[in-house]
């Protein structure tokens, strides 16, 4: 499969006529079309040149933009890149990322799921602009959307705070102290991960694109930190809302495909799954998404919290308002 073999050398952006500052974003997708267009429109506006989505389906709508690639993971596309369809969740992202890095054709690629942001004071295509030839990567770090106290947890992406991760020696005391009987369910702060996501620069011989990292054998990448120089990071909607919340969860119990999870978040589905009452799982939503005005204060006085002055959604992510850039067709309308 390409990207996959050690030796296979992707596309070179100096044969193109592409700005050095272009980027590409791929990721691996099974979620609402509404959500697709929510997530192209954002990294259109950012600046990209192309979105690649693979639909680990068949879907049953079109994405019309021709900056937009939706790209069904059906057998055919399984055979054609050499493989049998990986059984677990991560082994198809990880599939994909390293085809669309040998087919990249900008000189960055941001490897990222649907229900991640990149953001920051300026469009990420300036940002990428005035990086110059060292970097190998360039890194963004997780920030986890919360629901204040003013936000409704039956809003999709309605979370108006964000949780930073914090050391990993100060996090279980942090954890302990926010989330009482729950704070085992942390990772350095959140519930997702912590490892944030990252721009990959193109034309990397023999190196292989992870989920969170990419790596060469023999050698260190330069990875740039741009939360830490620019001021940039990854929002995470990892709790879109308390709906989709729990048939994500209750999606990942039936199918279990997800391999590579983690205790935490095994305990958290387990935690899930013992509720009895949709009330139940209300409640164990909100203790673990939903802030209270005490836990925004002590993650606001440590450091810890984001609050966006702006939505980072423009008008055109509600679908029925959609921008041209992004026109969602159902066929069988």
């Amino acid at each position: 499969m390409g990207g996959m073999e050690p030796g296979i050398t992707p596309r070179r952006v100096g044969a193109m006529s592409e700005p050095t500052n272009a980027f590409e974003v791929v990721a691996l997708a099974l979620c609402p079309q509404r959500d697709l267009v929510r997530f192209c429109d954002h990294y259109l506006r950012q600046g990209a040149r192309r979105v690649q989505v693979f639909y680990d389906a068949v879907p049953d709508f079109a994405l019309s933009d021709p900056r937009v690639q939706l790209v069904a993971c059906d057998p055919t596309f399984w055979r054609g890149l050499g493989l049998l369809r990986p059984p677990s969740v991560e082994g198809r992202q990880r599939a994909v990322y390293r085809h669309a890095y040998v087919q990249c054709e900008t000189e960055w690629l941001l490897v990222v799921d649907v229900d991640e942001f990149v953001f920051g004071p300026q469009p990420l295509d300036a940002l990428l602009a005035g990086i110059g030839p060292g970097p190998d990567c360039v890194r963004f770090t997780s920030a986890e959307a919360v629901f204040a106290p003013i936000d409704n947890i039956e809003d999709e992406f309605s979370a108006s705070a964000f949780r930073l991760p914090t050391t990993r020696l100060a996090s279980p005391l942090l954890a302990r102290l926010l989330y009482g009987a729950h704070s085992g369910l942390y990772v350095r702060g959140l519930l997702g991960h912590a490892r944030g996501k990252q721009a990959v620069r193109s034309g990397l011989a023999d190196v292989q694109i992870d989920i969170h990292d990419a790596t060469v054998p023999g050698r260190d990448l330069d990875r740039l930190d741009a939360t830490v120089a620019h001021g940039f990071m990854l929002a995470h909607y990892d709790a879109i809302n308390f709906a989709r919340w729990s048939e994500k969860c209750a999606d990942r119990l039936r199918r279990g495909d997800a391999r590579e999870m983690g205790r935490k978040r095994e305990r958290q589905l387990a935690l899930y799954a013992a509720c009895t009452s949709k009330a139940d799982q209300v409640r164990l939503f909100r203790r673990l998404y939903a802030l209270d005005r005490w836990q925004m204060r002590v993650l606001a006085l440590a450091g810890l919290l984001h609050e966006p002055q702006e939505g980072l959604f423009g008008p055109s992510a509600d679908p029925a308002v959609a921008d041209p850039m992004v026109q969602v067709r159902t066929r069988c309308a």
